[in-house]
């Protein structure tokens, strides 16, 4: 019989298999975590676990999405802090952004070529509804930054600047914090629709 979790417990266990699957993720990849690696660190019987995720691969989905949430709502508070809503500052959000992926966690299952495998395991609603989140922070992005582009295009142009960071080492290692700033210079220029010439 399954184990019946108080509200409170339910929110404990999941933030703890959430920290859990982060951790893992970071030192072991997508492959090598297995759900008696994350159950162990979050103090809860295997079978618990179903009850919050059908699978890892969901909870390491729902670990990422939290982890973009949480770099947007850093990012929009520092800029928001500092008011300026040129092409150049839109420029640097986002390439802080992008430098907080490259330095975290989620840069192990890049580097190992493991995102690909992790959205495989996905169900196709959950990358369309992760595709409809991904709309709308752009479409709040957007509006903070009065920027008028259709949002769906301009979401798809980032997605499209954050999947380059797989390709790192066929791009080149070397040049590739240069290239990832003129594409996003280039892309908030559009964007914005300011020209080179203006700033």
């Amino acid at each position: 019989m399954a184990t019946a979790f108080t509200e409170s417990e339910k929110e404990q266990i999941r933030k703890k298999l959430m920290e859990a699957a982060e951790d893992c993720l970071g030192k072991y990849g997508v492959k090598k975590t297995t759900v008696d690696q994350l159950v162990q660190m979050a103090g809860i019987s295997k079978g618990a676990f179903y009850q919050f995720f059908p699978s890892k691969e969901i909870l390491f989905f729902k670990v990422l999405e939290e982890f973009q949430v949480s770099l947007m709502a850093e990012g929009m508070s520092v800029q928001q802090a500092s008011g300026e809503r040129t092409a150049e500052a839109f420029s640097e959000f986002l390439y802080s952004i992008y430098q907080r992926v490259r330095h975290s966690f989620l840069m192990n299952i890049i580097q190992n070529g493991e995102m690909d495998l992790l959205m495989r395991k996905i169900p196709v609603e959950e990358i369309a509804r992760h595709h409809s989140f991904d709309d709308l922070i752009a479409q709040n992005l957007f509006s903070d930054f009065n920027i008028g582009s259709d949002p769906h295009v301009a979401a798809a142009s980032l997605r499209a600047i954050f999947l380059s960071m797989l390709h790192v080492k066929e791009i080149g290692e070397e040049h590739f914090d240069g290239a990832l700033e003129m594409l996003i210079h280039g892309i908030a220029l559009q964007l914005m629709g300011e020209d080179a010439g203006d700033e």
